[in-house]
């Protein structure tokens, strides 16, 4: 019976969060918001839905209004909140923060985000790197949807995953 136990724990994650990879605690990060304030993922409570997010990326500014939408439409209900990260590099001009509000304001987005200007959460979150990342993460701290560049039917899946939130 004890070689069955590991199977039958690995089944039931997947038929409760849809994936293995989904049910993994979510990294810890410390980064500084537009505003120069250090935030802290420890600090955040709720349900969080991360977004890493970069200028030159267009599917992200397709992406990014559609999150700052179910963050209006859930929020409250949820304990929801968007939390987005810009992974935009300082140039030699040291424009990342530049890059970024111009960005959000071209797609007319005022919301305020996060800069992961050296990539260490972007790389603790998915080492590939790869933009958009959108993660929902649960109350408790787990990630409970991953979804890593453009795919098809992302936001259909994610405001599925959200209502499913307690």
């Amino acid at each position: 019976m004890k070689k069955y136990i590991p199977a039958l724990l690995i089944a039931l994650l997947i038929i409760t969060t849809g994936s293995i990879h989904a049910a993994r605690k979510a990294p810890g990060f410390a980064l500084m918001n537009n505003k120069g304030k250090f935030i802290y993922k420890s600090r955040l409570k709720g349900n969080l839905l991360i977004s890493f997010w970069a200028s030159f990326c267009a599917p992200c500014k397709k992406e990014i209004p559609h999150l700052v939408e179910f963050e209006k439409k859930y929020g409250k209900s949820k304990n929801m909140r968007l939390i987005l990260i810009n992974v935009d590099k300082n140039d030699s001009s040291r424009s990342a923060k530049h890059k970024a509000d111009k960005t959000l304001q071209e797609i007319g987005v005022s919301h305020p985000y996060l800069m992961d200007l050296y990539h260490m959460a972007l790389q603790n979150y998915n080492p590939k790197k790869t933009v958009p990342a959108t993660y929902l993460v649960n109350k408790h701290g787990y990630i409970v949807f991953a979804e890593r560049g453009n795919k098809k039917n992302t936001l259909t899946r994610l405001e599925r995953a959200i209502k499913k939130l307690p």
